[in-house]
């Protein structure tokens, strides 16, 4: 196989777990990536952060944002497992809940709290109602609600995302319509995960797809509601040793290269017509200067939306590939990091979502699960957090110490105890890398396998057969276009794990609501805004 040529477009985490998987069947595979500072797409590190507190010079490593990895995801996580990296994740401890209104401020931790109730799944939530701070924010007129509220939660367990007629139903639907009806607080709490989730205001985004988060995360089993954190910085902590396993195996990995025009050949295979990219120039042989030529064998694109209409503009060739990319948007994200000389009670999650009023949409005590922060904490006393803002769009035209003071805001009122500790912050705005997913998005998805034999798509906007979400639609879609790659060379694929599925009990309620969804059409209160 060494006379095919084999090229990745994309250094994110689906062209990595692509090109990783291409490598260790022996294929010569090279890995392209316009950054020239870091690989990892939405896992990029960046710049060290540095200050002096105390007359000692502190340094601290930066990343696009932390993430969580869920138990759903089955792919990347055996994937972790089979690098022999699972010592550098660490359980999630505990999530809280950080409701605003115009009066006051309520803390629940929520996490465990829904995972040891011996209230079966998909009631196990009703045990929130025991936390004094949820009851003291339902309102009086809300109680009616609840009923609404219990049928919207019968059809997110009913929901089967594979269904044709229930992906036009509910792709044609927003999150908004699917909220309206509940009590205020399951409003406000839905709108946050809409904008941690999806990166959008609750009216823009899919409700097919808000629902397929809920069965994998929320509902259908309790345990899938527990991740992990990286210890560390995912790009040197993950990411690394998989680019060392791809040059291991023969493979180039090449960074501060960007692919401007992709043409079909007319021998077969594809032309590729690159430039420098961002950052540090291209050191690698046959990719010095500011650009050239490269021809692809076998090629597998794994950049996002926005890299995509960039590519698009001057290849032909691929808009039947990609489709109508105006369905989607990049969504920017704004991580924003503070140093506290003090640290909040221990008793609070490590990380947690914010409902109502407030600019930040989730944040994370850093010091209490990555190893550089730890170490702050413990010769200090201090902690660090981080928060994320993903929407609404008017935000990010705020300018930067705007939102650094509101979000500072939005801590201290959280957590009280720490009003006037902060001695440090950061501010990151990040490129619009992360997929929406609007309304009317599912039948637009492009698909891993194109019309052309030689040419694969993967990334978290690509349909892979298989309705996960987030980094694990990338990595599922990467090892989807690596086994394409394979089998048109005669090589054995990878297998590809599918979610656990739901226990017996909730498989047989679902057999019966799914049964009675199809002789009642509108028994659901969602539908009815649909038919009207």
């Amino acid at each position: 196989m060494d006379d095919k040529r084999i090229v990745v477009v994309g250094g994110g985490i689906a062209g990595i777990c692509a090109a990783l998987h291409m490598a260790e069947r022996g294929l010569p595979v090279t890995l392209l990536e316009r950054n020239g500072t870091s690989m990892g797409g939405r896992v990029a590190s960046y710049p060290d952060a540095s200050f002096t507190h105390q007359g000692q010079r502190w340094s601290f490593p930066m990343e696009h944002g932390v993430h969580g990895w869920w138990r759903q995801y089955r792919n990347f996580l055996a994937l972790i497992e089979r690098l022999g990296l699972t010592d550098r994740m660490i359980d999630a401890f505990d999530q809280t809940l950080i409701f605003r209104d115009a009066r006051d401020t309520y803390r629940t931790n929520v996490g465990r709290e829904t995972q040891i109730t011996p209230v079966p799944e998909p009631f196990h939530h009703v045990q929130l109602l025991r936390k004094r701070n949820i009851r003291r924010i339902i309102h009086r007129e809300d109680l009616p609600k609840f009923i609404t509220l219990g049928f919207k939660l019968l059809e997110a367990v009913m929901f089967e995302p594979t269904d044709p007629s229930h992906l036009e139903r509910y792709d044609a639907l927003s999150v908004r319509e699917y909220t309206q009806g509940v009590p205020f607080f399951y409003k406000a709490f839905l709108g946050s995960l809409s904008r941690s989730g999806f990166f959008s205001d609750p009216q823009h985004v899919s409700l097919w797809a808000f629902l397929v988060a809920l069965q994998h995360y929320v509902f259908l089993r309790r345990e899938d509601q527990r991740f992990s954190f990286v210890r560390g910085s995912v790009m040197p902590s993950l990411l690394e040793p998989m680019l060392d396993r791809i040059r291991a195996a023969g493979g180039r990995v090449v960074s501060g290269v960007q692919v401007k025009r992709v043409r079909r050949s007319d021998k077969g295979g594809w032309n590729l017509s690159w430039a420098r990219g961002e950052g540090p120039p291209p050191t690698t042989q046959g990719f010095r200067g500011r650009g050239g030529r490269l021809k692809a064998d076998l090629l597998v694109l794994a950049v996002d939306v926005a890299g995509a209409a960039e590519i698009l503009d001057g290849s032909p060739d691929l808009a039947p590939v990609w489709g109508d990319l105006s369905v989607f948007q990049g969504r920017p994200a704004i991580n924003i990091r503070c140093w506290w000389s003090r640290a909040p009670d221990a008793t609070w999650g490590e990380s947690g979502v914010f409902a109502g009023k407030a600019t930040a949409d989730n944040y994370f005590w850093l010091h209490r699960f990555q190893d550089a922060f730890a170490a702050w904490h413990r010769q200090t006393g201090g902690a660090v957090s981080e928060c994320h803002i993903y929407a609404p769009a008017s935000k990010h035209a705020l300018p930067d110490q705007r939102l650094l003071d509101e979000v500072l805001a939005d801590m201290e009122n959280a957590f009280p105890d720490l009003r006037g500790a902060c001695i440090h912050q950061e501010i990151i705005r990040n490129r619009p890398t992360h997929i929406n997913f609007p309304v009317g998005c599912a039948s637009s998805f492009p698909a891993v396998r194109t019309q052309h034999p030689d040419l694969f798509l993967c990334g978290d906007w690509v349909d892979g057969g298989v309705a996960v979400l987030y980094m694990e639609r990338a990595c599922q879609t990467g090892i989807a276009a690596a086994n394409g790659a394979l089998e048109a060379l005669g090589l054995e694929p990878f297998p590809l794990l599918l979610p656990v599925p739901p226990p017996a009990h909730i498989q047989r309620l679902q057999s019966l609501l799914r049964a009675v969804d199809g002789r009642l059409p509108h028994a659901w209160p969602t539908k009815a805004s649909t038919s009207s």
